[in-house]
C-alpha cells in the first residue's frame, strides 16, 4: 500500500521516516520547495515504512541536479524531458528493508504511470544501486561518475521508469496492483 500526502498529519510522518534515514546514513537534509507529490508506503500490516519525493525537472533551468550532473544532456532527456521528474527521499526505515524494497519502487513506479513521468533524474546511493540494478534489474543509465554530495557518495542516474510500467511481466517484483490508500 502507498498514500499520496495530503495532510499536515501525513507531512509529518513522511518527514520523520526520510530524515531518520538520512541521518543514519550520514546524508545532509534538504527540503524541497517544489514537489509533484510524496509518497509514503506501507507494508502488508499497514504500518508506515518508507518514502519517495517526485520533484519537477526542468532541463532548460541550471539549478538542483542541473548544476551538478548533464542530465539535460542524455539522449532519453533530450528526446522526452516533459515526461521527466526527479526522485529524491527515497527511503526504508532499516527494520523494513529487504522485503519491502519491491513496494517502495512499485509505489515509484505505479506515481509514474499515473503521472506520465518516463523518466526519473536521481542520484542514488551506491549499495542501493547495486540492488536496483543487480536484484531488480531496473532500466537505468548511469550519467556520469560517483561523487560526494551532502555526506556521502552517489551514483547520478536515470531511471527509465516507462519501461518497467510498460512491460510489466519482465518484472517479477513489480506490484501494479499496489493499493493507493485515499483516506
Amino acid at each position: 500500500m502507498y498514500k499520496l500526502v495530503t495532510t499536515l498529519q501525513e507531512e509529518a510522518l513522511f518527514h520523520t521516516i526520510w530524515t531518520e534515514v538520512w541521518m543514519e546514513k550520514g546524508f545532509g537534509l534538504e527540503f524541497a520547495s517544489q514537489i509533484l507529490g510524496r509518497c509514503l508506503v506501507y507494508d502488508e500490516d499497514g504500518v508506515p515504512i518508507g518514502t519517495a519525493e517526485i520533484k519537477p525537472y526542468d532541463p532548460a533551468k541550471d539549478q538542483g541536479l542541473n548544476r551538478l550532473v548533464p542530465f539535460a544532456e542524455h539522449p532519453a532527456i533530450l528526446a522526452e524531458s516533459e515526461y521527466t521528474a526527479e526522485v529524491d527521499k527515497v527511503a526504508l526505515l532499516k527494520e523494513h528493508r529487504g522485503k519491502n524494497l519491491n513496494r517502495l519502487l512499485s509505489s515509484i513506479v505505479l506515481f509514474a504511470r499515473d503521472h506520465h513521468i518516463r523518466h526519473y533524474v536521481t542520484l542514488l546511493d551506491p549499495i542501493l544501486s547495486r540492488a536496483l540494478k543487480i536484484s531488480f534489474h531496473v532500466p537505468m543509465s548511469k550519467v556520469g561518475t560517483s561523487f560526494f554530495y551532502k555526506g556521502a557518495n552517489v551514483i547520478p542516474a536515470i531511471i527509465h521508469v516507462a519501461e518497467i510500467y510498460e512491460n510489466k511481466p519482465r518484472f517479477d517484483w513489480y506490484l501494479d496492483t499496489l493499493p493507493l490508500l485515499t483516506t
